[in-house]
């Protein structure tokens, strides 16, 4: 079953066909600016951004996921093979989730002093973007177990044997507040929508990690006895590589038009091939799954949000004006 389902009706807004990279589920590189032990690689912007027009992929993607005016049919094909539609999604899932994180570090940057409560503004973006990241832990991890362990886990074996997401630069702005540590202003009454949505991403991470590694031993953890390795520029640098990611003074503005373009084709993907295409892999019930399941019921309005906020931080490019 599709999780975004449109439903031609009259009025219906148009959905434009598949834009991002060369082919339907085909990547593109994504540029950041630097964050932990990240470096720029060059004086300029790595890349100049693909066009984006803010306003027009939030219409769509309100009426993909049912949360404005209904969809009229869609053009895009399906994936041609379900090794090329998982690689997409893991790629692409987890440049949406560093673009989330920069946005999220934004907003933390930006508080007058450490223990100062957000405003409500900020807030609200702080839970949007959390629950973002949560959609992406769905949709990165939507393969069945079998195909991740032909497919993703020995790529990243290939890059490095002990590859680990614990290198990931950009979540270094957000590791106090995505491992549930104590911020200052956490406990606050205003910052409960925000505590919820951690405790959702805490539970996904976890069902995602259990269901894909039964047996709970990535790759770091089978290699550290013979090679630990710690984070450093290297391991930066092998991680940016493998997610195709480059390092500049990119502006938040194009930061965040990235990210819609990615949150518009995740959207047309779920559409046409639904976030479980090949089913999902049989697992206990375990603590955590209600909210998992939950928020596999709310993923498109999810992206929906998470892409109104991005619009506010993006600007038109001037080829899609």
């Amino acid at each position: 079953m599709s999780t975004l389902a449109p439903h031609p009706a009259p009025g219906a807004v148009r959905v434009g066909d598949w834009d991002f990279g060369d082919f339907p589920y085909g990547l593109e590189p994504l540029a950041l600016p630097p964050a932990g032990q990240a470096r720029a690689g060059a004086g300029h912007r790595p890349v100049a951004p693909a066009p984006c027009e803010p306003r027009r992929i939030c219409r769509e993607l309100r009426a993909l996921t049912g949360t404005g005016a209904a969809a009229a049919p869609l053009g895009v094909p399906p994936a041609h093979s379900y090794d090329q539609l998982f690689w997409f999604r893991w790629i692409t899932g987890h440049q949406v989730t560093f673009a989330l994180w920069r946005l999220m570090g934004r907003v933390l940057e930006e508080l007058p002093r450490p223990d100062a409560v957000p405003g409500p503004a900020a807030m609200a973006r702080l839970e949007c973007y959390t629950l973002g990241y949560c959609a992406m832990l769905l949709y990165s991890g939507s393969c069945p177990r079998d195909l991740y362990q032909s497919l993703i886990r020995p790529a990243m074996f290939l890059q490095h044997r002990g590859f680990s997401g614990t290198w990931a630069p950009d979540f270094a702005q957000v590791r106090g507040l995505m491992r549930g540590r104590p911020l200052p202003w956490l406990p606050d009454g205003r910052a409960a929508g925000v505590r919820a949505a951690v405790e959702v991403q805490q539970a996904i991470h976890d069902s995602v990690a259990a269901r894909l590694v039964p047996n709970g031993r990535s790759l770091l953890q089978q290699s550290v006895t013979e090679s630990p390795v710690r984070p450093s520029e290297r391991t930066a640098v092998l991680y940016d590589n493998f997610f195709m990611t480059l390092r500049g003074p990119v502006p938040d503005a194009d930061v965040a038009a990235q990210l819609l373009r990615r949150l518009r084709a995740v959207g047309l993907d779920l559409a046409v091939n639904g976030l479980y295409p090949l089913g999902r892999d049989d697992e206990p019930e375990e603590e955590g799954s209600g909210l998992v399941a939950d928020c596999e019921r709310r993923l498109g309005p999810v992206l929906a949000t998470a892409a109104a906020h991005a619009a506010d931080l993006a600007r038109p490019t001037a080829s899609a004006a």
